[in-house]
C-alpha cells in the first residue's frame, strides 16, 4: 500500500511544482509588462471658449475700420448688430432714431458680411481663434445731431462655436452649408 501513497504524493508534488512555475511565470510576466509600460498619458481636456470683441478706430468723431476679433480658442461664427441713436452726456437716449443719410453716414465694407432679416449682420465664414473678420463698417460719422446730443453708433457682436453646424443652425436660425453661413432671410 505504500507504493500507492508514493505515487499520489509524487503526483501532488508534480502538480504543486507545475502550479508554482506557472504562478511564478504569471507574476513575472505581469511585473515585466507593468514595468515596461511608460508613464500614464495625461489627457488634458480644454473646454471650448467662445468669445469675441470689437476692433475699431474712433478719431475726430468718425468710427472706422470696425471688425470683430475671435478671442476664443475655437473657430467661431460671428454676428453683429449696429445700434444707432442720439445720446446726451447723462446717458439719456433721444426717442427719435437718427436716419442714415440724413443724420449720419455709414460706408459699409460688407465683404464677407450678409445682413439677415433679423437685423443682424452675419460673417459668412468661421473665424479662427485670434483672427478678425473683414471690416463691417469702413467709416461712420455724424452729419447733424440735436443740440446737447451726440451720435452714438454701437456695434454689438456675438460669437458661436462653428462646430457642430447644427448648433449654429438652431441657436441663430441660420443655415451652414460647406462651412458658409447663410442667414435665413
Amino acid at each position: 500500500m505504500i507504493p500507492f501513497f508514493k505515487t499520489i504524493t509524487k503526483k501532488i508534488i508534480i502538480v504543486i511544482a507545475i502550479a508554482g512555475v506557472v504562478g511564478a511565470a504569471t507574476v513575472c510576466g505581469i511585473w515585466a509588462y507593468l514595468a515596461s509600460r511608460p508613464d500614464p498619458i495625461t489627457n488634458e481636456f480644454v473646454p471650448a471658449n467662445v468669445s469675441c470683441e470689437i476692433d475699431e478706430t474712433f478719431e475726430n468723431g468718425v468710427k472706422s475700420d470696425v471688425s470683430i476679433r475671435n478671442t476664443g480658442n475655437v473657430p467661431a461664427y460671428i454676428r453683429a448688430i449696429v445700434v444707432v441713436n442720439f445720446q446726451n452726456s447723462n446717458g439719456e437716449v433721444l426717442a427719435t432714431a437718427p436716419e442714415e443719410g440724413k443724420d449720419y453716414t455709414v460706408i459699409w465694407a460688407k465683404s464677407g458680411w450678409i445682413k439677415g432679416s433679423d437685423g443682424f449682420w452675419y460673417y459668412s465664414s468661421a473665424v479662427a481663434p485670434g483672427k478678425n473678420t473683414t471690416d463691417l463698417i469702413e467709416s461712420a460719422g455724424v452729419i447733424t445731431a440735436p443740440e446737447s446730443f451726440a451720435l452714438n453708433i454701437r456695434v454689438i457682436a456675438s460669437a458661436i462655436q462653428a462646430e457642430p453646424a447644427e448648433a449654429v443652425n438652431q441657436a441663430w436660425n441660420v443655415s451652414v452649408s460647406n462651412g458658409i453661413l447663410i442667414p435665413d432671410r
